[in-house]
Order: structure tokens, then C-alpha cells, then sequence
């Protein structure tokens, strides 16, 4: 049985980050090979030869088929064998065959379905909606790896409590972190298949970083959001953006963020961001900046926390496991925990259903949801 949700859209590389050469990367425990055709449809196939398990990343495409770099033998976008040179006619071998995988490209990323291909749909992908409007936002990207567990990751993105204390660089100067919490009003609301972990800031400065980036006056008052809707099971739309107050939020500097963490195993991950803003977007300096400040804040904070808490927790992925002190800031995190622990469980039985784009989609309600007990 699967330990990952299987029957959902995972990131598995970048658009540019793969071409005619085949790029390897271990997917969910799986080593998977990615390249392109002559008509540049992606391809993604089981990164092992059948014969003498050799990477098919080391290879080479012959016209739209992967070559075996050891003995020769093709593949073709099925995973079937099309040609054996060691064959008379070097005809197709029924016998090898690799797994192929759905795969679609959409938002700038290839998107790898591994579960049961016939419930791939690309409707159910959620809608980002700051990426379907790419001629407002200026958008920056990066990739990272981390040693730990990806549900590490997102706990660590849907509780912001610890930004006060990890990212110096977003402290607000002269207010603590019992005045910023203070200030601050938060709603969680649970859907079927997402989590709203919603967060408003009013009447305090900005943080550094949006006055060095935007130019936001040092004692001017704003609001600030950190809005993040959970998809399962890793997936964070992150609303971001900072205004004056008594302004009209369109006026100030919006930075969405789209953040997928997909598995390369259960004690490591990759990290895929892409960032936008609305403000300075023909600026070349501002993409520069913003792309350190990420590299600050994810690589350099966050990332050897993360870390740092997989090695105590050792080969352990769920925190329940151990049981820890839960804090009133902690009600997001846990919530998408038990959502994802559920559907899990909801695919290993038999009689599953295929996923529709509704549950895929959030409807937000006014009321907030009473964090479980």
C-alpha cells in the first residue's frame, strides 16, 4: 500500500528544466526520467531499463523514443519496447516494458499523475489564480531540496506563529511577538478536500522587507496578508500583500505565491515556488531581490529547521507519532494533517471514486470553522 496520496497532480520539474535530454528525478520513492518529443510533449517514464536496470536518463532520444545507454534497447511514450538491436529487424520487445506516467504541463510545471491513470483529469489540478493572469503579476521561481518529511513543509508554511522567531528579515521593528499576534486576526475554515488557514495584520508597520523592496515608509501603518489555501496533498496557494491603510487593497504590493511540495521520499522533498508581484515588475534588480529574500527565508531559515527537526524526529514522518505539545497556532497544520491521513485511507479501499474538479475547489463561507478538539 501507498504511503502518498496517489490519485492527484504532482509537480515534477519545471517547463524549463526539461528537454530533448532526459532529466532524472525521484518522484514519491520512484527514480523517473522526464524529456521531451520532436513535438515537445513531455514524456515521463520509469527510470529503470527492465534488462539490466540501467538509468534511461543516461541515454539518449532517437526521434521521440528513449535508447538504453547499456544495451541499446528503445522505449517508446507508452514505456513499451519499440526496437531490441540484438533482434533480427531489431523489432519490438514484448517482454520490456517501463512504467509511463500521465504527465501535463500547465503553469509553467509538469505535473505527474501516479496513481490509476485512467482518473487522471487535468480539471482537477486546482485553479491558481495569480498564474492565470500573468500580464498583472511579474513572476520569479526556484527549486529547493530538503532532507525532511514534505508535510514538514507544509506545517511549517500554513503556521507563520514562527516567522517572528526564524525570519528576522520579516520582524516588523519595535513590536514583539505578542503585539504582532495581538494585531493580528485569523479564520480557519475546512473544506472537502482544502484548508483555508486565513491571516490579517492591521494597523502596524510594514515589514523590512516589503519597505526595502516597495518602498513602504518606515512609520507608515498597513495591513498585511498572509492568506494560504491548502490543497492536499501539497499544494499552498499563498495570498500575499501589503497596503496602506484606509487604501483600497489593489494599491499595494500583492505577492502571490504558488508553493508545491512533492516527496522524493519520505524523509526528503522538493520545494517548487513561484512568486509574483504586482508593483516594479519591469524592475530586474526587484526579481534579484525578491529571489534572495526567498533564498533567506526558505534555504537559509527555514530549510535547516526543517532539517533539524526530521533528524530528531528520526525516521518518524508523523508527528502524532511522537506526541507533541499543540499550541492554539498550530489548528492549520494539524487540520491538513488529519484531511490528508483521511483521503489517504479513503484511496487504499476498494471501492474509490474518481476525484472531481469541485472537490478540488474551494468555496469559501463566512463563518469560521471550530478548530477540532
Amino acid at each position: 500500500m501507498s504511503i502518498y496520496l496517489e490519485n492527484v497532480w504532482y509537480a515534477a520539474a519545471f517547463s524549463d528544466e526539461v528537454g530533448e535530454k532526459p532529466l532524472a528525478r525521484k518522484l514519491l520513492d520512484q527514480d523517473l526520467m522526464i524529456y521531451r518529443d520532436s513535438a515537445g510533449r513531455p514524456i515521463l517514464l520509469q527510470d529503470r531499463c527492465p534488462h539490466r536496470f540501467a538509468p534511461l536518463s543516461l541515454g539518449k532520444t532517437v526521434g521521440d523514443e528513449i535508447e538504453c545507454p547499456y544495451h541499446g534497447l528503445r522505449f517508446d511514450r507508452t514505456g513499451a519496447c519499440s526496437h531490441n538491436p540484438h533482434m533480427k529487424g531489431g523489432g519490438p520487445l514484448r517482454a520490456a516494458a517501463v512504467r509511463a506516467y500521465p504527465v501535463m504541463e500547465k503553469y509553467g510545471i509538469l505535473w505527474f499523475w501516479p496513481g490509476d491513470p485512467g482518473f487522471a483529469d487535468e480539471a482537477i489540478l486546482p485553479k491558481v489564480k495569480f498564474l492565470e493572469e500573468t500580464d498583472r503579476y511579474r513572476l520569479v521561481k526556484g527549486l529547493l531540496h530538503v532532507e525532511g518529511n514534505y508535510q514538514l513543509v507544509i506545517d511549517n508554511l500554513l503556521d507563520l506563529s514562527h516567522a517572528q522567531f526564524i525570519h528576522p528579515g520579516f520582524a516588523i521593528k519595535g513590536v514583539d511577538a505578542e503585539q504582532a499576534l495581538a494585531a493580528t486576526t485569523t479564520r480557519l475554515e475546512r473544506q472537502e478536500r482544502s484548508i483555508l488557514n486565513y491571516r490579517l495584520r492591521t494597523g502596524l508597520p510594514a515589514p523590512a522587507a516589503a519597505r526595502r523592496l516597495f518602498g513602504v515608509g518606515e512609520d507608515v501603518l498597513v495591513n498585511a496578508k498572509t492568506h494560504m489555501t491548502w490543497y492536499p496533498p501539497a499544494m499552498i496557494d499563498f495570498d500575499a500583500g501589503t497596503w496602506e491603510m484606509d487604501t483600497p487593497e489593489e494599491e499595494g504590493a500583492l505577492i502571490p505565491q504558488l508553493h508545491f511540495i512533492t516527496p522524493e521520499t519520505e524523509l526528503s522533498c522538493h520545494y517548487f515556488f513561484v512568486n509574483g508581484r504586482n508593483q516594479r515588475t519591469e524592475d530586474k534588480d526587484v526579481d534579484d531581490a525578491l529571489l534572495e529574500m526567498f533564498d533567506q527565508a526558505f534555504r537559509r531559515e527555514d530549510e535547516p529547521i526543517i532539517e533539524a527537526v526530521q533528524r530528531r524526529m528520526g525516521p518518524v514522518t508523523d508527528i502524532h507519532h511522537l506526541n507533541p505539545v499543540l499550541l492554539q497556532t498550530d489548528a492549520a497544520p494539524i487540520s491538513a494533517r488529519r484531511l490528508l491521513a483521511k483521503l489517504i485511507e479513503q484511496e487504499k479501499q476498494p471501492a474509490r471514486s474518481k476525484p472531481s474538479p469541485e472537490e478540488s475547489t474551494t468555496h469559501f463561507s463566512s463563518a469560521a470553522v471550530p478548530a477540532d478538539g
